[in-house]
């Protein structure tokens, strides 16, 4: 009997010294680093580790945070502050959910995926990212997750978890005859002081116990959805489903016809690639003590150069000038004309050495241009400027000579250097006589021949082509240059990783540079910076690519004195459309596990934290401020801002605080 007394006496003592405690709120602050996957977690994903807490359902992991604990008239006094971080704090728990549930579903059905992605990255990244945005969907449209008062039940669970831990703790300390003398003040800082130490320290691990007590109300606040995503059926036709095919083998040949509607075929060896880079970036030098203009290259596949040699008998000293004069006037329209050539040629002919019937306006409809109307009822044509720029740009590849020392090509699958001499292109009239495009064309129609140096590339299992947006020659070639250079290039990359599948590897920068021909010294850095970016925002918006974003690149480098040298160091992801990955699964590796190439991933923009962007595009548009504004205000690239608006690009810790700072003073 006196037990049962001083057992309810203790209990009451309790209930006076709980009551005593002000009401507070808990603010939970995530650590907002770059989440970067390596190559080895996404081979071995799920792991042993990840696994064991899925069969646990242990939903909700502990992580990177600080966690801050708030009275609640300070709470009210700061309201529009402290309910955004409240809410920033529930987005990042529901992120935490559907990671779980991702992660689940793959472990669940793993005996049917693995053998489906073995060897294939690049497609199991595609179907964690396309299983992330399902679940995603399916639990913001669940009414308990939207719900405030279910929110608000589950953070009234863990402030009584926390006032019954943090009394016990104090009972212990001090013992419930001094707390019942203190006064409601003193007791509230000793309470308040004791929680935060707690969570600062994680004295006892108490972190730990807390992480458990909320992971245990996630079970039950989620297990109708978690019933349903366990128990769903038919999950071989949701791989399918996620797959993007229904049966890929019977399908690949209508696939593959919608892919080339979209997609010129171009050569993709590496005469043919230098060639493209030398015209587009004016490679070629003019010799003043007579020789023709060249552009060299040496490195372990070519060494040799291409020169502007003409084909006509007319003097040397007139042919010198008109090739020096064409060396100096190169344009991105004579890649275009390039392109189009090698697309008619590869598309029409059956051999190498086949000779293909190629009109004039054949070259002016790929590049996207329209007929114009004509007067009386009479049916219109291109315009003569255009007809001109088409004309002047064959003379240029009519008067390409290829001059390799040697070049590594493949016969019966074995290397063998080779020394090769001829022209890109081959010209002729219908009745077999060569043709020439200097000066006025007399004729609309012409033969068109590929240059022996090209027939290696050709044959059988050797041949080497790849697949090139339409856009890369309908950007206009002079305000769409950088787009016209990056998807040329980013299109041969894509063909070269074709084997390993490894389309996700990162980009450098000073190569990006390289390729588009830019002189860092040719203007200030910040614009070159915007220009690059710009460019691979159009080019995502055309759907040239799927999504690009920086990798492991620190935006508080920007304030350095000597930023760009660092900028040029960083990487950039370039995920190509999901049909050109597609397209090229043929030709993947079958047996690829002996080395795998060092990859740095990170997450899809679909990963990443889009609530500062929102919140950042909210608040600028509602006070009516342009993104170059913000961008003189903030010193943060235009570009940057807008990709972290759209969800493109996650903010650094640096960048993230200047971003609230402005939104919370606006």
């Amino acid at each position: 009997m006196i037990q049962s007394t001083l057992r309810l006496n203790e209990a009451t003592t309790y209930d006076v010294l709980k009551s005593k405690i002000d009401d507070f709120q808990v603010i939970i602050l995530y650590e907002r680093q770059p989440n970067h996957f390596d190559y080895n977690y996404l081979v071995n994903f799920p792991s042993d580790k990840l696994k064991k807490k899925i069969e646990r359902n242990y939903i909700f992991p502990r992580s990177k945070s600080e966690t801050f604990i708030i009275r609640q008239q300070k709470y009210e006094e700061n309201f529009d502050l402290y309910h955004k971080l409240r809410i920033n704090a529930r987005d990042e728990m529901l992120v935490k959910i559907t990671e779980f549930m991702t992660a689940k579903f793959y472990s669940t059905n793993e005996n049917h995926l693995v053998p489906l992605l073995e060897n294939k990255p690049t497609l199991k990244w595609e179907i964690l990212n396309k299983l992330f945005q399902k679940y995603e969907v399916m639990l913001h449209s669940h009414t308990r997750l939207t719900d405030e008062n279910s929110w608000e039940g589950f953070s009234a669970l863990f402030k009584n978890y926390l006032v019954n831990h943090g009394i016990e703790e104090l009972v212990e300390t001090y013992s419930y005859e001094r707390l019942l003398t203190l006064e409601k003040e003193e007791l509230n800082e000793l309470f308040f002081q004791k929680i935060s130490d707690n969570f600062a320290s994680n004295h006892d691990n108490f972190i730990d116990r807390f992480t458990d007590v909320v992971n245990t109300y996630m079970k039950k606040w989620i297990s109708e959805i978690l019933v349903q995503f366990e128990i769903e059926k038919d999950s071989m036709k949701q791989i399918t489903a996620l797959l993007g095919v229904s049966n890929p083998v019977g399908e690949h040949r209508d696939f593959e016809l919608i892919v080339k509607d979209h997609n010129f075929t171009i050569m993709s060896n590496p005469i043919y690639q230098f060639i493209t880079e030398a015209i587009s970036n004016r490679k070629f030098v003019i010799d003043p003590s007579g020789g023709w203009p060249q552009a060299r290259i040496e490195n372990n596949m070519l060494l040799g150069s291409i020169q502007l040699v003409p084909t006509s008998k007319k003097n040397d000293a007139y042919m010198k000038t008109a090739m020096d004069k064409l060396a100096e006037e190169l344009t991105e329209l004579d890649v275009d004309v390039l392109d189009t050539l090698c697309h008619h040629y590869l598309t029409r002919s059956a051999e190498a050495t086949d000779r293909v019937e190629i009109r004039l306006d054949d070259l002016l409809h790929s590049r996207g241009l329209k007929t114009k109307l004509g007067g009386s009822g009479r049916r219109g044509g291109f315009e003569k400027q255009q007809r001109t720029q088409v004309l002047k740009a064959l003379s240029v590849i009519e008067n390409l000579w290829i001059d390799m020392q040697h070049i590594i090509v493949y016969e019966q699958g074995k290397p063998t250097k080779k020394s090769i001499q001829s022209r890109v292109f081959l010209f002729n009239t219908l009745d077999g006589s060569p043709h020439t495009f200097e000066g006025e064309i007399s004729q609309d129609v012409f033969l068109l021949t590929i240059g022996e140096a090209f027939e290696y590339f050709l044959k059988g299992s050797s041949r080497q082509v790849k697949l090139q947006p339409n856009q890369a020659i309908e950007f206009n070639p002079y305000q769409r240059k950088w787009e016209k250079k990056l998807t040329r290039y980013l299109s041969w990359r894509w063909r070269t990783q074709a084997r390993k599948a490894s389309y996700l590897q990162p980009h450098k920068i000073s190569t990006l540079l390289e390729k588009l021909g830019v002189q860092l010294d040719s203007q200030a850095p910040s614009r070159i910076r915007d220009r690059l970016e710009k460019a691979l925002d159009l080019l995502e918006e055309e759907g040239v690519i799927t999504f690009w974003q920086y990798d492991q690149w620190d935006e508080s480098c920007m304030a350095r004195k000597g930023w760009l040298r660092i900028w040029q160091e960083a990487t950039i992801i370039i995920a190509p459309p999901d049909d050109i990955i597609k397209y090229y699964q043929p030709i993947e590796r079958k047996n690829n596990t002996k080395s795998t190439p060092e990859l740095s991933m990170t997450p899809s923009k679909d990963e990443t934290d889009q609530v500062i962007g929102n919140e950042f595009k909210e608040k600028r548009l509602q006070v009516g401020k342009t993104l170059q504004e913000v961008s003189r205000e903030l010193k943060i690239s235009t570009s940057y801002i807008s990709n972290i608006e759209r969800g493109g690009a996650k903010p650094s810790q640096s960048i993230y605080k200047r971003m609230r700072e402005w939104i919370d003073k606006s």
